[in-house]
């Protein structure tokens, strides 16, 4: 599959460090793989090429089983603008409620509740992006001013009522009532992913530069600070979080030598364990969960040109699952660079892009699909 600037752009942004504890991987869990038969009947495509512009989704929230937002970047004329589109009344649309402001991308998007939801995005102002943060409270979106030490660049949300948190490159802030809180990195140590349950249990996770390779770094805030709980994996970053629950944090981590050698790692309250198993020899994207024991993920191998790929973990062994593809001949390349759980239903919204095929020239277009469990 082949890969775009923009997230080649986010894995070259430069470094960050904070606290220096290090906790044990526990054993290596063998597991086997599987496919499912079901040739993507498991996964529907939604919506897929709506925006008609070259476009790229790139995150997606949930609020119940009713409202979705996703956002993103459209290039119109060779121009970026953001986007952010909403799942409401059976429909994905474009999200066009007042005060949302204007931006070259909106990077990240999180719920803590129907009528609390943030977004973030920046645009480029000369060399340094200008960053904006807006909050929606079931009426219209308002501009939130961000904290004086900005620069989070492709920055993370995570929400939960009362609290969110915006994980950027070289910095973690916090924001409650009304006022931020900001913890800088140090100067090798890079923050790409942030994902909370509740104001006292978010996680963070990214990488630390400091030596000749990498080395991955997991921090977790226990309501007042964070606090260092990496796993002992040298060479690898960690790409990807989920919090199921204070006892089930699952993570992805890629090798920084091997853009398609990744694991899946998972943390009990304890340990780290390795359930990598069959998906080391692929590009993890996503991960997430859904509080029934069943984890999943998004990723496909080098040279992956066919459907969207998924992976479920039972608790014992991850299936492979195939995703639809858009019913039009002339489409290739699918990513899925984001999954979010459908409230308690067990089923997944999952966004990315695919190209589609004119000539001999690929587009870029939105896609949105949903889990059918």
């Amino acid at each position: 599959m082949r890969r775009t600037q923009l997230r080649h752009a986010r894995a070259a942004v430069g470094a960050g460090a904070i606290l220096a504890v290090t906790l044990s991987v526990g054993t290596l869990a063998p597991v086997a793989s599987a496919d499912d038969r079901s040739h993507g009947e498991r996964w529907e495509t939604v919506t897929a090429d709506t925006l008609r512009e070259e476009t790229f989704i790139n995150s997606v929230t949930a609020a119940g089983a009713n409202r979705a937002w996703s956002s993103g970047t459209r290039w119109v004329d060779g121009t970026p603008g953001g986007v952010v589109l909403t799942w409401r009344h059976g429909a994905w649309q474009e999200d066009t409620t007042p005060g949302l402001p204007d931006v070259s991308t909106w990077h990240s998007v999180a719920a803590a509740d129907r009528d609390d939801v943030w977004a973030y995005g920046w645009s480029w102002t000369g060399e340094d992006p200008g960053e904006a943060l807006a909050h929606y409270d079931g009426r219209s979106w308002e501009e939130v001013a961000l904290p004086e030490t900005a620069g989070h660049t492709f920055g993370e949300l995570a929400a939960v009522p009362g609290r969110i948190w915006l994980a950027g490159d070289r910095r973690l802030s916090t924001y409650a009532r009304g006022t931020w809180q900001t913890t800088e990195l140090p100067a090798q140590r890079s923050i790409g992913q942030v994902h909370a349950r509740s104001a006292n249990d978010a996680w963070a996770v990214g990488a630390d530069y400091a030596g000749l390779g990498a080395d991955p770094v997991a921090l977790h805030w226990d309501g007042r600070a964070w606090r260092d709980i990496s796993p002992a994996l040298p060479g690898l970053r960690l790409t990807d979080v989920y919090v199921e629950s204070a006892r089930s944090v699952w993570a992805t981590a890629t090798s920084v030598d091997d853009w398609f050698t990744s694991h899946v790692l998972h943390w009990d309250g304890r340990a780290w364990r390795d359930t990598s198993g069959p998906v080391t020899g692929i590009h993890a994207q996503a991960v997430s969960a859904d509080g029934h024991g069943r984890a999943w993920m998004s990723g496909d191998p080098e040279g992956w040109e066919g459907p969207p790929v998924y992976w479920r973990y039972d608790g014992h062994r991850w299936t492979r699952v195939a995703g639809p593809v858009v019913p039009d001949g002339t489409t290739q390349s699918y990513e899925v660079t984001a999954l979010a759980p459908i409230a308690h239903t067990g089923r997944f919204w999952a966004v990315g892009w695919f190209q589609l095929v004119d000539g001999t020239t690929a587009h870029q277009r939105d896609l949105i699909q949903r889990s059918r469990y």
